[in-house]
């Protein structure tokens, strides 16, 4: 009580003052806020607790990572990636058939219809962005792709490279319109001076080993596509084989296949495709005297030389449709022929659930073949093995020993 009766006669006292001096001086002082007063406080180190890492930078200290994927439509595989500094956000295929990587930008206006309804990476937006101005080109047969180069910061994962080299694209095909993906991560070999994303990686050790693998879910139900794994293979995708006499599994044998990198695609040779006609006990060969194959996670098609994909649709009792694209019954799948890739001397069969495209649109479900013929020129002659191939089978890219391997996926 007497100290409330002191504090409002100090109170009166001052008012009768500064009534005089016409003005009144009230001196305030700052006091620590909660988190400071922790910070500071004495002794917490000690006990293992250290609040400096909130104003440190810090880094993933990992040698690997992880890429989640998902799937779109069933027809495209995307992950998200951020680039610059404030971060945009992007969702980015991952492309083992390129080598550099590339986003919508935001120069890319409404006149370029296949920039419609994209993120877009304004460079203006970001205090890491350098500029480099070089203009890139990439004739891809019926369409083009244009823009320039630039660097940024791009963050996938928890791993973090500094001023990578990309494209910014100011102008894509209208096709690009019905895609999810703004962009592409190229996971293609180095050619020239480029430093494909993945060799910045191994460059800033954020990345050890020169490896990386590609695990694409199977269950097209789920919205969940898979798993890009960079620097390492996880046996949990590889599918257990019983061990003959005991009581135990081993994960399967992966098979290698040495790549030819000058190209900057991860290219090998195939020894041969098969449709087997069970019913008719007959074997129908393709790709006889072996063939050039590449992979290419970016796509969910098959795609062969033109003949072959005619005769193996016609093999498969598919109708042509628009497009390219060849209709199958959807009720039977699990009746259409298997057909075998030989590769290293190995069968990898995909059966007819594996090689089809189920599509719904609301009340609408229709059936197409995987196998198709690709539009670009230089790709007439040879196949292209993508996700209706590498969701069945987790596929492994070897930079180190120039090798790719494949194994029946778990």
């Amino acid at each position: 009580m007497w100290k409330l009766l002191l504090f409002y006669c100090l109170f009166v006292i001052c008012v009768l003052h500064a009534s005089k001096q016409k003005h009144l001086r009230i001196p305030l002082s700052r006091q620590k806020t909660i988190r400071e007063q922790i910070s500071f406080m004495p002794n917490l180190k000690r006990h293992g607790i250290d609040f400096e890492w909130l104003t440190k930078p810090h880094k993933h200290n990992s040698t690997n990572d992880s890429i989640a994927l998902f799937r779109w439509l069933d027809s495209e595989f995307y992950g998200v990636v951020q680039i610059g500094q404030k971060a945009q956000t992007f969702n980015m295929v991952f492309d083992t058939s390129w080598q550099t990587s590339w986003v919508i930008s935001a120069e890319c206006g409404w006149t370029s219809i296949g920039c419609l309804s994209h993120n877009k990476y304004d460079h203006t937006k970001s205090f890491t962005y350098k500029p480099n101005g070089k203009k890139f080109i990439s004739d891809q047969g019926t369409y083009n792709l244009t823009g320039y180069f630039s660097n940024d910061t791009f963050l996938l994962g928890h791993t973090r490279v500094d001023g990578q080299l990309f494209v910014e694209m100011t102008s894509i095909p209208s096709s690009h319109v019905l895609s999810k993906a703004d962009g592409v991560i190229g996971l293609g070999f180095k050619v020239g001076q480029y430093d494909p994303l993945f060799y910045s990686m191994l460059k800033n050790k954020s990345i050890e080993k020169p490896l990386f693998s590609v695990f694409l879910n199977r269950d097209r139900q789920s919205t969940r596509g898979g798993n890009v794994l960079l620097g390492l293979i996880d046996e949990k995708h590889i599918h257990q084989k019983v061990v003959p006499g005991l009581n135990h599994t081993v994960p399967e044998d992966i098979t290698y296949l040495p790549v030819d990198s000058k190209e900057g695609y991860w290219s090998f040779k195939m020894d041969g495709v098969a449709v087997e006609l069970t019913a008719k006990n007959q074997s129908i060969p393709f790709c006889t005297a072996g063939c050039k194959a590449i992979v290419d996670t970016s796509t969910t098609v098959i795609m062969a030389p033109p003949e072959d994909v005619k005769s193996i649709n016609k093999l498969i009792g598919a109708t042509s449709l628009v497009f390219g694209r060849y209709h199958v019954n959807c009720d039977t799948l699990n009746k259409l022929p298997p057909i075998d890739f030989i590769l290293g001397g190995i069968n990898f069969t995909l059966h007819g659930e594996h090689y089809t495209q189920r599509i719904s649109f609301g009340p609408i479900t229709y059936c197409v073949s995987a196998f198709v013929k690709s539009d670009v020129a230089s790709e007439q002659s040879i196949w292209i093995l993508g996700g209706a191939f590498l969701s069945h089978f987790y596929s492994i890219y070897d930079i180190e020993h120039q090798q790719i391997g494949f194994v029946t996926a778990a």
